[in-house]
């Protein structure tokens, strides 16, 4: 099973349809992407935070370590720790960096493939939603009962509900 957390953006859509396809589903556990092309994946997902510190942070690595054989060997094995250790908590950074532009955590959906995850989510989401109220001149005119045409109102032939030519 997937472990999917759910996103609503900052500005609230018109309509419930609006909403659910602004809806970002974000995959829980390890990102197989951001091990293999981590700046890449950064910069697909937008969080230009984070992708300036983890630049700078193989910087200040590669700075510290010096050019020394034995300081080039370390800092192979220390990037290789830390982009594995990244690519397993990519998935909360994406989360936490969605909160930090104002989107809100508005559930969470599990299923053993997206598509499931999401009809799972949206059968228990879209009843606890609001509908909006009738509007009221709509309301009335439901209430308002129906007036049907007098046979032989002045004068008219009546031919069903219409009246004759």
């Amino acid at each position: 099973m997937t472990v999917y957390s759910v996103y609503e953006p900052p500005a609230k859509a018109p309509d419930v349809l609006a909403r659910a396809e602004s809806l970002r589903f974000v995959k829980q556990g390890f990102s197989w992407p951001a091990l293999f092309v981590p700046g890449l994946w950064l910069l697909y997902q937008r969080m230009w935070l984070e992708l300036i510190l983890f630049v700078a942070l193989f910087g200040v690595l590669a700075w510290l370590l010096g050019q020394s054989e034995q300081g080039q060997g370390l800092l192979g094995w220390l990037s290789l720790g830390l982009v594995v250790l990244f690519a397993a908590e990519a998935s909360d950074l994406r989360g936490a960096s969605l909160e930090r532009r104002g989107w809100t955590h508005a559930g969470a959906a599990v299923g053993p493939s997206r598509d499931a995850a999401e009809l799972a989510f949206f059968r228990s989401w879209l009843p606890a939603q609001e509908r909006p109220a009738p509007a009221p001149e709509a309301a009335a005119e439901r209430l308002r009962p129906a007036t049907r045409p007098r046979a032989g109102a002045e004068g008219e032939e009546v031919i069903g509900l219409f009246p004759g030519p």
